[in-house]
């Protein structure tokens, strides 16, 4: 800890209070510590499994799964993506014979106050948790394993949609089109599954040497409703009528793309007939019953299934590396893409 303090510059107590997730640290300085942690190999895999490896005797005792999901961006179990996630969790363990209790608050001080740390067999962790949690949960020896998260600070077991690859066969569906103006909707640090959906997108850009310029707006625009969002996108698609503007967008999830479908038609741009619109998660609560965009099925309760699996699969091989495991997904194609008008 005194290396961590003396690179950081702060005392060994701050290190040892920012490290335990207490209060009295500011947010800045926390991120400093948690960074230079890691670096250091405060967190590495080889602690982690020796802490995992602890646990592993106790296995039978405790038949309790804590199921970890902040109630924050819509993270609950009325969502209609995370709902059908936390579905797969509950029925999975069920099946298996074990109990579970839900957890909406990541907070290292109020979890010690509420939980018995001891009676968990593990932690499943569902969507965007606090880097201060995911360290506290390490430091106690709880193994856990992410549900479309993951920490650059901390090594752990995760489970994701192959984001990369379908978004891949995606623009390569609107290549095939005929389409070469397009465009990403979504701000990158919102999530990990956005950064892989950004990264799959522009590599295809990329590869087919198209003059493509992305709109630094459009990288913006997070799936909320509130009005500075709503107005950043349709800014950003007013500048894009300065030039020839593109025949298809690429919506980071359905959220966006419903919100971009809005923001187009104020523009007097109709879908498909004037450009072509597409989303990711097929998440019907958004979309409708009688939806009409292009988009992604991810597998929400096939993430909330493997989950189970993968923190089980842990538990009796806890010197094995951690992994990182993608499910397949596929297209789902509908009316919002058509061939592109005036090339």
């Amino acid at each position: 800890m005194q290396e961590i303090a003396d690179r950081v510059g702060v005392s060994k107590y701050a290190v040892s209070k920012a490290l335990s997730g207490k209060s009295g640290i500011s947010a800045v300085t926390r991120s400093k510590i948690f960074e230079m942690a890691s670096q250091l190999g405060y967190m590495n895999q080889k602690s982690a499994k020796k802490t995992v490896s602890s646990k592993q005797a106790d296995e039978e005792e405790h038949q309790i799964v804590g199921i970890l999901i902040p109630n924050i961006r819509s993270q609950n179990q009325e969502s209609g993506y995370w709902g059908k996630v936390l579905d797969g969790i509950s029925k999975s363990l069920e099946a298996k014979g074990l109990g579970s209790v839900l957890i909406s608050d990541d907070s290292p001080r109020n979890f010690n106050l509420v939980m018995k740390p001891e009676g968990l067999m593990g932690i499943i962790g569902v969507g965007l948790i606090a880097t201060p949690m995911l360290v506290e949960l390490r430091n106690k020896a709880i193994p856990f394993i992410l549900v479309d998260h993951e920490d650059e600070l901390l090594e752990c077991d995760s489970i994701f949609m192959n984001n990369y690859d379908i978004i891949r066969k995606l623009v390569k569906f609107l290549l095939g089109k005929g389409h070469t103006r397009i465009q990403f909707i979504g701000e990158l640090g919102y999530s990990r599954s956005f950064i892989d959906r950004w990264s799959g997108f522009r590599s295809v850009m990329d590869e087919s040497r198209l003059d493509y310029v992305p709109s630094e707006g459009l990288l913006k625009v997070k799936p909320t409703l509130d009005a500075h969002n709503l107005n950043l996108l349709q800014a950003s698609l007013k500048e894009l009528e300065a030039s020839r503007f593109p025949t298809a967008f690429v919506c980071a999830n359905d959220q966006i793309a419903l919100l971009a479908m809005s923001a187009l038609q104020q523009l007097g741009k109709q879908v498909p007939e004037q450009c072509s619109l597409t989303g990711f998660d097929n998440n019907l609560e958004i979309l409708g019953e009688t939806p009409i965009i292009t988009t992604v099925n991810a597998e929400k309760e096939a993430l909330g299934i493997k989950a189970v699996d993968l923190l089980q699969w842990r538990l009796e091989n806890s010197h094995m590396p951690f992994e990182k495991v993608l499910l397949q997904s596929d297209l789902i194609i509908r009316e919002s893409v058509g061939d592109p008008v005036n090339q």
